[in-house]
């Protein structure tokens, strides 16, 4: 890095809390990369998720409601920006390093499948189903936080790169289990950032960085309210539904509720090396996220599509895991079957696995990069009957 802006760099963080991972104390990356000469590590991570395909595909990924008609209505892109505003706001006003908390929480969703909750639900059920059948190859049960991390170390784009993100992205990512519900979260400090991999998710390990810790957090405050909102555009709900001891402290609209639960949030970890609400702001989240769950994400219109979810992506895992081998798949821009087999194949030529990585794992991961469009279109080409005249 350039030396005048290194100082610069080391006078803006000198105002950081006690408690910040700074960028001069970054633990680097699996692999390294050459020295930018004006950016810090964290805000090249920004910069490398942002431009990359994954996250690219996230617009036309369910959040909630399953590839809406209504362009207003949230999607995983979308969320994965709200994320990244909750959480610098909150960085800022602790003086921890939002520029590192950007980073987690534009990654945090990259390994999402298509159809939200109800496809990864799908795709567990898949890797059990795969593992009961499968003598020489087992699937880990799929948790969407460790498939994220799967993105950053094994997704390589066009110049057969890894998104290759520092070690403590790597660990805010696969640590950000935003369907906790916390009163108090403190980093696990003593972790060996340097080894953690797919599985902490299964855990539910802690981050190591305050900053990760502000993420999950902000991962909760950002859909509450939002998944609320498309809730009433869905007229699922109306805002007079929400109890009134949830109003009282949040209000009933989505800038209302962000706003106050940021202000609480940052009220009562001040000067904190942990991340606490009050006891009033504590009750009223988790009163909101048992009436989202009840009358939103449980509900009928929403649970009545995950069997179809389940068989839509089922049979089209099935598909994939049957193909032959690489060479022998068409190439991408044919027509109808072939177009998505080919696709398949550029997937693979892309992604250059190592020879022990499993078909299963493989199909996975191409599986739960899919889009909602692109899953409902490859189903439909595949195996829908079609008009011959």
């Amino acid at each position: 890095m350039d030396p005048s802006y290194a100082r610069l760099i080391g006078k803006l963080e000198g105002n950081y809390s006690e408690f910040a991972r700074k960028s001069t104390d970054c633990l680097g990356r699996k692999y390294p990369l050459k020295e930018d000469p004006f950016r810090t590590l964290f805000e090249r991570d920004c910069h490398r998720i942002l431009h990359s395909l994954p996250f690219r595909r996230l617009k036309h990924k369910t959040q909630v409601f399953f590839s809406p008609k209504d362009d207003h209505i949230c999607t995983r892109l979308e969320h994965s920006l709200h994320v990244a505003s909750v959480a610098s706001t909150i960085c800022r006003r602790l003086n921890l390093n939002d520029t590192l908390a950007q980073a987690i929480a534009l990654a945090h969703d990259l390994g999402h499948p298509p159809f939200g909750h109800l496809g990864e639900k799908a795709l567990a059920r898949i890797h059990e189903e795969f593992n009961m059948k499968s003598a020489t190859e087992k699937l880990p049960n799929f948790r969407h936080e460790g498939q994220s991390l799967r993105v950053i170390d094994t997704f390589r784009n066009r110049l057969h790169e890894p998104l290759n993100l520092t070690w403590e992205v790597r660990d805010g990512v696969v640590c950000h289990w935003g369907e906790a519900t916390e009163q108090t979260l403190e980093p696990d400090r003593g972790k060996d950032l340097k080894g953690v991999e797919p599985d902490a998710a299964l855990r539910r390990e802690r981050p190591g960085t305050l900053e990760g810790c502000v993420v999950r957090m902000s991962d909760t405050i950002s859909y509450l309210g939002r998944d609320f909102e498309d809730a009433c555009m869905a007229r699922l709900v109306t805002l007079e539904d929400l109890p009134e001891e949830i109003t009282r402290c949040l209000g009933n609209t989505n800038t209302a509720i962000i706003g106050a639960l940021i202000g609480d949030l940052v009220t009562s970890s001040r000067g904190k090396g942990h991340l606490q609400f009050s006891e009033e702001a504590y009750a009223a989240l988790t009163r909101m996220k048992e009436f989202n769950f009840s009358r939103i994400y449980d509900s009928v219109v929403l649970r009545g599509q995950e069997e179809r979810i389940y068989q839509l992506l089922s049979q089209l895992f099935e598909h994939f895991l049957a193909l032959p081998g690489r060479k022998e798949l068409p190439e991408s821009g044919a027509a109808g079957q072939d177009y998505y087999n080919g696709v398949f194949a550029e997937f693979l030529k892309d992604m250059q696995y190592p020879e022990a990585t499993g078909n299963g794992q493989r199909v996975s991961d191409f599986t739960a990069g899919m889009t909602d469009n692109f899953a409902m279109a490859c189903f439909q080409d595949l195996f829908v009957v079609q008009r011959v005249v």
